[in-house]
């Protein structure tokens, strides 16, 4: 039997001498074999050592909070458990992050995955990658997704990007505060007229007159015109990418933004907000406003930091018909990807039900996967979850013109202007269609 001996302690030293200069934690394989012909068997312990996992690079914009908190658990489960990738995530301010991934881009340096958005944009100017064959290699459902989210990431017939995070704008009220005016609590305003006699209501002064609380603002929270437009109805560009925002849906939201500057004046209100901050002295969660628009993903924010706050959420008030502004993100490969098969299979994951459901448990973020957003789970994870899909039902983006692909900006000053009192509302809207409307000359008499 001295072979049997003989094989045990070869084997032996073989396996501790690889296991030494292997960095990776060994995996021990057991292998029967015979012996001399004998009944005898040996158990053989061999090293396997994992091969190399390539780096994957992902560029987010969660610095702090609830998503930096989920997203720091997904993609550590991701690289637990993914035998050929390891993503590096790599914070980018959200200001910044366009121009900084642009650069990258042009520099052919870019991260493997973006989460961004105008995906038309840079498929014209080839900054990402098509994604369609990664798509019928995979069987991989689009038809899943938010059908705003599907349109803006195709372009000239293909894919550009996966639907991520989407969001759609919400009215936030505190339910104290209203029984506290005398407003039923379970009763949030439906139309303009009541959005606006509520506010009235809710407003509350010191003795010497000073403001302590403002009812609501359209320029606090995440409100942006483009929310309050689509509740009136508004078209702002056809399906030709030609701009309407003269037409009289326009004009009258332009008056009753401009109801509410004049309504608490621009300085008060400019003093009043220089006390905002965030987290705990967020101006809802410190009852300093009690009405507030924000996307879906604000429940995150109240479930860490609003500790006892009474809060209800509802559809953003309407003049014409339901409605509400989403943008939200898009999962893109750049051009130049040091990793595309990689990028591609993160995506995959990130887009997966599972991990869209820790998301939005986690945030209150409405996920991309309309099945996902439906699940019977989240009713009971996520407060106001029934209102915030029956929002996004209602949710219109801002669509992608070619010839003017910040069409929207002069509509945004617009507002600014109205607001600021410079300008009045027709004057505003006939100088924002202008300014579109150079825009898209320029642009066909340069292309």
């Amino acid at each position: 039997m001295k072979p049997v001996l003989y094989t045990l302690v070869a084997v032996s030293l073989v396996a501790a001498l690889l296991a030494s200069c292997t960095p990776a934690k060994p995996q021990l394989v057991r292998e029967t074999v015979v012996v001399e012909k004998q009944s005898t068997t040996v158990v053989r312990e061999t090293v396997a050592v994992p091969k190399e996992r390539s780096k994957v690079t992902f560029w987010h914009i969660f610095g702090s909070g609830a998503y930096r908190d989920v997203f720091d658990k997904v993609i550590a489960d991701f690289n637990a458990n993914n035998p050929d990738y390891v993503v590096e995530p790599v914070f980018t301010d959200f200001w910044t992050y366009d121009q900084k991934a642009l650069a990258a881009i042009a520099a052919g340096d870019p991260p493997d995955v973006l989460m961004t958005g105008s995906a038309g944009q840079k498929a014209e100017a080839k900054q990402i990658i098509p994604l369609d064959a990664y798509i019928q290699q995979d069987s991989f459902d689009m038809t899943l997704f938010w059908d705003y989210q599907q349109k803006a990431v195709t372009w000239k017939g293909q894919v550009w990007g996966v639907p991520f995070m989407p969001d759609t704008r919400v009215l936030f009220y505190n339910k104290d505060f209203f029984k506290e005016a005398g407003l039923d609590p379970e009763q949030p305003p439906k139309t303009w007229d009541e959005w606006y006699d509520y506010a009235v209501k809710l407003d509350k002064k010191d003795a010497a007159g000073n403001l302590v609380r403002v009812g609501f603002s359209p320029q606090w929270g995440n409100c942006w015109p483009f929310t309050i437009l689509y509740t009136n109805g508004a078209l702002l560009v056809d399906e030709e990418g030609r701009p309407h925002l003269t037409e009289p849906e326009v004009i009258e939201t332009l008056y009753f933004y401009r109801k509410w500057v004049e309504h608490y004046g621009k300085e008060t209100l400019q003093n009043f907000a220089s006390g905002f901050g965030g987290g705990a002295q967020d101006p809802f969660i410190s009852g300093q406003v009690a009405m507030i628009v924000q996307t879906s993903g604000y429940i995150g924010e109240l479930q860490k930091y609003g500790g006892q706050l009474n809060w209800g959420v509802a559809l953003v008030p309407r003049n014409r018909t339901p409605g509400s502004w989403g943008a939200g993100f898009d999962l893109e490969i750049p051009n130049g990807a040091k990793n595309p098969d990689g990028a591609w299979e993160f995506i995959k994951y990130l887009a997966s039900k599972e991990v869209q459901l820790q998301i939005a448990k986690a945030t209150g973020t409405m996920p991309a996967r309309k099945d996902v957003a439906r699940d019977p789970s989240l009713l009971e994870a996520v407060p106001g979850w029934p209102v915030i899909v029956e929002s996004m039902e209602v949710t219109r983006s801002l669509p992608f013109v070619l010839e003017a692909p910040h069409w929207f900006g002069p509509l945004a000053t617009a507002f600014d202007e109205v607001w600021s009192g410079v300008k009045t509302p027709e004057q505003a809207a006939a100088d924002a269609q202008a300014a579109v409307e150079k825009e898209i000359e320029n642009y066909k008499a340069t292309h």
